[in-house]
């Protein structure tokens, strides 16, 4: 169904990492985004890093969820408008859709991976230690 979307005003901080904002009707979306982010303590890079290939991780087939049981839906459209009166968003990122209006087919995808490498066991200052004041000290 085709309707008109009337929207009073937006406010959204930011949008970022293959996210979409869209006001009116759509047919298809499709958002993906993989992220392959590697740190090293010491800045040494062979030249051949980064391959989504090398990981199964980004192979696997994405599981797409089913409904846990059959259900009826009434959907009453009063009209031919969307009419939204304002919406304020801080922030829509990764592989994120918001969208005023119709849209038939929605697919979204994200796969990360990070790797950190560190020379010591643990990462950040050496020899320090945490305290946490309990009401019994």
């Amino acid at each position: 169904m085709v309707r008109l979307s009337i929207v009073g005003w937006l406010d959204i901080y930011g949008i970022s990492s293959s996210s979409t904002l869209h006001v009116g009707d759509n047919i298809n979306t499709l958002l993906q985004s993989r992220v392959f982010a590697v740190q090293r303590q010491i800045p040494y890079f062979n030249g051949n890093e980064g391959s989504f290939a090398a990981y199964p991780f980004y192979q696997r087939p994405f599981p797409i969820p089913q409904p846990p049981e059959p259900f009826t839906m009434c959907v009453d459209n009063l009209g031919s408008f969307i009419r939204v009166g304002g919406v304020r968003i801080l922030g829509i990122s990764s592989t994120s859709l918001f969208q005023i209006g119709s849209n038939r087919i929605t697919s979204a995808e994200t796969r990360i991976k990070n790797i950190r490498q560190f020379v010591t066991d643990k990462p950040g200052p050496q020899e320090q230690t945490t305290f946490v004041k309990t009401d019994n000290d």
